[in-house]
């Protein structure tokens, strides 16, 4: 394969050829593939989204900037975890997977629209009943109090299909056998 096509980027997946390969051929021992680390990953990342979109309901703007600025990156730094942790499996194009993986992920994908949806639902109730009345007793910009839901939609629609990808996965065996080995070599 000629260097250019191993560079080649994927705009809609947001991936380069190299990071999908190198992350599916990867053998190393890493705590990422064990499934009780990426339910926690997933946790995290759920409670972060939450705090979020919950953090409009702190009256002082700075106190909520400074909150949202944090999250945010919390956010970015899981969700780039997550998809490391699935091996970019969630975000590959079809070219670069085999049919059981494109199985995988399509399944995921299809839970991943499905709980989208009741995260959509449950951020307009917030807005609906709780960012309505905030408006009404404080002197904040309605598009001030909406920056919280809206970042913490954004990041869940973009880190759910590796968020469900990470629940539903298995753990590797090989790299289990291989943590145990070199534990008991020490």
């Amino acid at each position: 394969m000629s260097r250019n096509g191993e560079k080649r980027f994927y705009w809609v997946e947001g991936v380069t050829r190299d990071e999908v390969v190198k992350s599916l051929a990867d053998q190393r021992p890493t705590r990422l593939r064990n499934q009780r680390v990426r339910r926690g990953l997933v946790s995290l990342n759920s409670l972060a989204a939450t705090l979020m979109a919950l953090s409009s309901l702190i009256v002082g703007t700075k106190l909520r900037s400074y909150l949202e600025a944090l999250m945010l990156l919390v956010l970015l730094c899981l969700y780039f975890t997550l998809r490391r942790s699935v091996r970019h499996i969630a975000d590959a194009p079809d070219e670069l997977l085999d049919e059981r993986l494109i199985g995988l992920r399509n399944a995921a994908y299809l839970s991943a629209y499905r709980y989208m949806c009741w995260a959509t639902v449950m951020l307009f109730l917030l807005g609906y009943w709780v960012l309505g009345d905030i408006l009404r007793v404080s002197y904040a910009e309605s598009v001030e109090l909406w920056l919280g839901p809206i970042y913490s939609f954004l990041m869940l629609a973009a880190s759910m299909p590796s968020m469900v990808m990470a629940w539903n996965l298995p753990s590797e065996k090989v790299e289990e056998q291989e943590l145990s080995a070199t534990r008991l070599e020490q």
